[in-house]
């Protein structure tokens, strides 16, 4: 699921670069910035590069009730559902005569998330009927914290936008159990 929901995002980001500048040719791709070899990949030059940091888990929805009411059987007994937040980047790995084109398309990936922060996961083909809703929020990092994922990634500090999706759910869990519902309680058998 995580990989249709980039390669969805990567698809929307492309037309919408296209029909802002009019050209048909792909600016953003889903890739590692470099190879398990540390070198950086041609095809990644002058792109805007999308790849996930990390997911993690949002606790507190996790309390959430496990039985759910089944028509005229009683109750399912279902695992909770999988809340996640996703942290992606989007990096513009454009070279330095072509600097500030890749700051242009820095902007206008925020200005895409800022118009649409909420995305309708049933317009994404192959997107789980399950997932209620996707939203985008611009996350502020330290420096500290740049620091720590451009030395984890091997690459030198790149313009880039990083945003947490969040509520990605996965709520395909089976079913436990039918747990029969309270019909009487056996006092009306009582003179």
């Amino acid at each position: 699921m995580i990989d249709v929901l980039l390669i969805h995002i990567r698809d929307l980001l492309n037309q919408y670069f296209k029909n802002q500048y009019g050209f048909s040719e792909n600016k953003v791709v889903v890739s590692n910035l470099l190879e398990n070899s540390g070198t950086s990949p041609v095809e990644l030059e002058d792109r805007m590069v999308c790849f996930m940091l990390s997911l993690d888990e949002e606790y507190a929805l996790k309390n959430k009730a496990t039985r759910l009411p089944a028509q005229g059987m009683g109750y399912l007994d279902k695992a909770t559902p999988l809340y996640l937040h996703l942290q992606l980047a989007f990096c513009a790995n454009f070279k330095s005569k072509n600097y500030l084109e890749g700051l242009n398309y820095l902007s206008q990936t925020i200005n895409f998330f800022h118009q649409n922060r909420i995305l309708n996961p049933g317009s994404i083909p192959g997107m789980s009927k399950r997932v209620e809703k996707i939203t985008f929020e611009l996350c502020t990092l330290s420096y500290d914290n740049l620091s720590h994922i451009w030395s984890a990634i091997g690459s030198k500090i790149l313009p880039a936008a990083f945003y947490k999706v969040g509520l990605v759910i996965f709520d395909d869990t089976p079913v436990k159990g039918i747990i029969p519902a309270i019909t009487s309680t056996g006092s009306e058998n009582v003179n």
